[in-house]
Formats: C-alpha cells, sequence, structure tokens
C-alpha cells in the first residue's frame, strides 16, 4: 500500500512506445565485439510512494531477482516488495536499505552497474521518473586517500538521546524527514504502532488508529509538532539529510528520504 505522496520531477508518459520497442532488443558496438542485452522494459511500481512509477530492464548478464534503472543503477525488490538499490560485491549484488525515490544513488555511494550509453548505442535515454524528495546539498567534504570524507557533524549525532533509536528495531524499521517541520521521523511497516519523531530534546510517540497510515497519522499532529520544535529551537540543516541517510541504513533500517504528507 502506499504511504506516501512525494512531488515529481517530470511525467514517465514522455517515454515513447517507439523507444521502448527499439529497447526491446538492444545491440551494444564496441571495437571489440557487439553484445546484446535483452532489455524487456519493464514499468514497475514503488509501493513506499504514492503514485511513482518507473522503468527497469534485464541485461543478459544480469544476477537472478534483480534489473537494472535506465540510468544504469542495480535494483531489487526487498522481502517487503520495495525496491532497493544494489552495491556490486565482485561479480555478485547485494541489496542496501536505500529505497528507490529516497535519494540520489551517486549521493548514497552506490555505482551504477552499467554506463546508460550501454544501453543503447542509438537511443537517448531519458532518466527515469523517481520521486521528488528534497536533494540537500553536500556537506563539506575532504579528499583522502581517493576517497571523500564528510566533514559535516550534526549536533543530533553525538546526542546519546536522539542516537538511541539505533537500538529500537522491535519498533523501526524505516526513517526518514518530516517535511515541514523538518525533523527525523521512524517506524515500523505500512501500519506502526508507534511512530516517533525527533523534536530537538527527544522522541516524541505518536500513536496511530490501527488502520492509519504514517503519513495520515503525522499529518494531524503538524500543528503540535511545530510548536515542539520551535520551543526546542532545533534546527534542521540540508547538509544533515546525507548523514542521517547514511546513519540509517549503517542501523539496518529502510531510508525514506523526505517525507511529504499529502494534502
Amino acid at each position: 500500500m502506499a504511504l506516501l505522496s512525494l512531488r515529481r520531477f517530470g511525467p514517465i508518459a514522455c517515454l515513447l512506445s517507439g523507444f521502448l520497442m527499439a529497447l526491446a532488443s538492444v545491440v551494444l558496438a564496441s571495437p571489440a565485439e557487439a553484445r546484446v542485452y535483452v532489455a524487456e522494459p519493464l514499468l514497475v511500481a514503488q509501493p513506499s510512494y504514492a503514485g511513482m512509477q518507473f522503468y527497469v530492464y534485464r541485461p543478459y548478464n544480469m544476477p537472478k531477482n534483480w534489473y537494472v534503472t535506465f540510468d544504469g543503477y542495480p535494483v531489487t525488490k526487498n522481502r517487503d516488495g520495495v525496491w532497493v538499490y544494489g552495491t556490486a560485491s565482485g561479480p555478485n549484488l547485494n541489496p542496501t536499505n536505500y529505497i528507490v525515490g529516497s535519494v540520489v544513488p551517486t549521493m548514497a555511494g552506490i555505482v551504477p552497474w552499467v554506463r546508460p550509453a550501454q544501453i543503447s548505442s542509438h537511443v537517448t535515454v531519458p532518466s527515469p521518473e523517481v520521486a521528488a524528495v528534497r536533494q540537500p546539498g553536500l556537506p563539506p567534504s575532504r579528499s583522502a586517500g581517493g576517497e571523500t570524507h564528510s566533514t559535516w557533524v550534526p549536533d543530533w549525532s553525538f546526542n546519546p538521546r536522539f542516537m538511541a533509536i539505533g537500538n529500537w528495531q522491535s519498533s523501526v524499521d524505516r526513517m526518514g524527514v518530516l517535511h515541514n517541520p523538518a525533523v527525523p521521523v521512524a517506524w515500523k511497516g505500512n501500519f506502526p504502532r508507534a511512530i516517533y519523531v525527533w523534536t530537538g530534546r527527544s522522541w516524541y510517540q505518536i500513536t496511530p488508529r490501527a488502520d492509519q497510515r504514517p503519513v495520515d497519522a503525522l499529518k494531524g499532529q503538524l500543528y503540535e509538532l511545530t510548536r515542539m520544535v520551535k520551543r526546542n529551537r532545533f534546527i534542521w540543516y540540508e547538509a544533515d539529510m546525507p548523514v542521517l541517510a547514511q546513519q540509517a541504513t549503517e542501523w539496518g533500517y529502510y531510508w525514506m528520504g523526505e517525507v511529504v504528507p499529502s494534502r
């Protein structure tokens, strides 16, 4: 069941039927050899986000149950039926907790499985539609030993009250950031027993009705949450977003990106 309503970058409808037919059997020319990718594009739905759909295809050498987006990133369905990005480990792929549509893959350190140019040497492939999350600017970084390290250290990252949520696996399996007020939120499953909202000093608990979606429970508490956040003088910075995204996945939680209640 769809949980969230998100903004969009652009409609998928611009993908022409002729393009899809051309992509069904794609020849990749190279000086040494030509390879044929049996693409069979599929339009799939992302259950985490209301109305989100995107196209995937299967190269000939793709591992079982894995697909590739049109911009070259490996994706698969997890045990909850949610599409997540994958990372390569030698010839194998491992699923991450980054939900497709929640992050810009490059910001999460995800490497394309194939280059976009490998999809077709004759057709310019547009980027697939993804959920339009608020894309924060990257925090200041420095290069050391060929790797980029963030120098941005949010206050909450060394606050034991905030970090305690990393041990709440019994009641939390996904995290994100509420759109307005901009505060971290966490819950478990499609119909959680509790939703936790960081107010700047503590995790405030919302108890949804048995049949209530998280987005609806949050929507009904926006006024009170705004008052608490202002009272605590909590400020969420754009650079906090990628830091929390990485931390959430290290805890084993699905990263939901920006949570935007429907209006």
